[in-house]
């Protein structure tokens, strides 16, 4: 991949994630039509499928040899080593229902099955953060930065209890967050805002200290994860294992230091993989 394919790929994914904005940010502000696919709790509305349809139709027409992972699609390929988008056209959809007003476009391309192109942009809020590898990342074109933080008694934690509400998996996802939040680790706080992608990038620009779940998908984390890493920040799965973005957990740090101190107070959850 030469530098001029790596800024074809980038300002092709900020250019179609601003025009799938426009089309989700229309319908948020309209009656929804809702249903459930796995869950009472995972929703999805014909925005996440009309977004989706045009983020792939515009990238396929782009870059016809590349390959295609969304989360409207009825099936997951698989990732390979070749060329792959990654999408989410609507992260934080129950967000999106009830008018909360954190949701995202979320496009990532990976190439040898590692991060090179993220955009996550908040069409509500008009937020758009972005990162293409080596190049450091941006909100809204402007360079941002982690905190920094490096103990767990000075952050501020994100995360999000997801759709899968299974008795042992909630109670591990409770006593997770107990065990942040009471001493000896004592963090300042504890968020969910119900995006997974939005969440990582709090950590990317410093609002946030650390995120973590358990439960997501590839097209949940694959562009917030290079903007974390663009940014100064580290990703890995929660044990403290590398990030396998199939394997559906992340912990996102300001600091591998912060990181590593969470890794013990997080209780493990195993997921089939993507």
């Amino acid at each position: 991949m030469s530098a001029q394919q790596l800024d074809e790929f980038y300002a092709a994914a900020v250019d179609i994630a601003k025009q799938a904005g426009a089309v989700a940010l229309d319908a948020f502000h309209r009656e929804k039509r809702v249903q459930t696919k796995s869950s009472s709790a995972d929703l999805v509305t014909e925005t996440d499928k009309k977004v989706q349809d045009l983020v792939i139709s515009f990238l396929k027409n782009k870059f016809p040899d590349h390959k295609f992972i969304g989360e409207e699609s009825e099936t997951c390929a698989g990732l390979t080593d070749a060329p792959t988008w990654i999408i989410d056209p609507v992260d934080g959809t129950t967000n999106f229902v009830h008018n909360f007003l954190f949701s995202a476009v979320s496009i990532g391309l990976t190439i040898k099955k590692e991060p090179v192109v993220g955009v996550v942009y908040n069409f509500i809020l008009d937020q758009l953060y972005s990162a293409k590898k080596g190049h450091g990342a941006t909100l809204n074109g402007k360079p941002i930065r982690v905190s920094g933080c490096t103990d767990i008694p000075q952050s501020l934690i994100v995360s999000c209890l997801g759709y899968s509400r299974g008795e042992e998996e909630m109670r591990k996802k409770m006593d997770t967050a107990y065990n942040l939040t009471v001493a000896p680790a004592s963090a300042h706080g504890f968020r969910c805002i119900g995006s997974a992608a939005l969440g990582m990038c709090m950590v990317a620009c410093g609002s946030a200290d650390a995120y973590f779940e358990y439960g997501i998908h590839c097209w949940d984390i694959a562009a917030a994860d290079v903007i974390v890493r663009e940014a100064g920040g580290v990703t890995m799965f929660p044990t403290g294992e590398p990030l396998d973005l199939m394997r559906r957990g992340v912990l996102a740090a300001s600091t591998e230091q912060l990181a590593r101190q969470m890794v013990p107070h997080i209780n493990h959850i195993e997921f089939p993989r993507d």
